[in-house]
């Protein structure tokens, strides 16, 4: 239903930086339509009864389904493109938004499972902190690393080190059903501190298989 290279490609010649996730959301949506005017999008959409949980992106064509989780990361920035000014703010506690990206790996594992449909979570920032290979190999959320060239898979849980602090609300330790060789990928280089952006994209097949990256 989508393949992630020319749809960043398309997205980084219009909107090379964002405001916000939901700025993200919001054009990502616009230029899946403006792609293919035949997919249906929702947005922030429920799945499962009873449940809170949600789909960032839901996609839709004929009988098939697409689910997609997102995450837009960021270090301090303040650039201009187009005469336009971006000032980002600098999001800390790196280690509760790489288990936040992982656990969005098993929901979307979640999701194909329960319809059938594949899916895939997509990660943009410009912090290198998240591709760039790590020196603490003993830190506490080493289990949650996104580096470059990294393979996710198993149970992941916090080391002994990790205070109750740091794992309030994300104690529970993840299950990644499937194996992902994580690479990421150029969005874009600005001119300026903060400026270059890269994403990560990890597919999921249908019934929680193993992704490509097509669906």
């Amino acid at each position: 239903m989508i393949t992630i290279e020319p749809l960043m490609q398309r997205l980084s010649e219009r909107r090379p930086i964002f405001y916000s996730e939901a700025d993200f959301q919001h054009e990502l949506a616009i230029e899946l339509r403006t792609m293919d005017p035949d997919i249906q999008i929702r947005l922030e959409y429920p799945f499962g009864e009873g449940s809170r949980a949600s789909l960032d992106v839901l996609l839709r064509k004929g009988a098939d389904q697409f689910g997609l989780e997102l995450k837009y990361l960021c270090r301090s920035a303040d650039l201009t493109v187009a005469g336009e000014r971006f000032q980002l703010r600098n999001q800390s506690a790196r280690d509760l938004r790489r288990y936040d990206v992982c656990k969005d790996v098993v929901r979307i594992e979640e999701f194909s499972r329960r319809f059938g449909a594949a899916g895939g979570v997509l990660v943009l920032t410009n912090d290198p902190a998240y591709w760039s290979s790590r020196g603490r190999i003993h830190a506490c959320d080493a289990a949650f690393d996104l580096s470059d060239l990294r393979t996710l898979s198993g149970v992941l849980a916090w080391t002994d080190r990790a205070g109750a602090g740091t794992m309030k609300g994300r104690e529970a330790p993840l299950i990644i059903a499937n194996s992902y060789a994580l690479r990421w990928h150029d969005y874009t280089k600005l001119a300026g501190g903060g400026g270059h952006l890269r994403y990560l994209y990890i597919p999921v097949g249908k019934h929680g298989t193993p992704g490509v990256n097509a669906a």
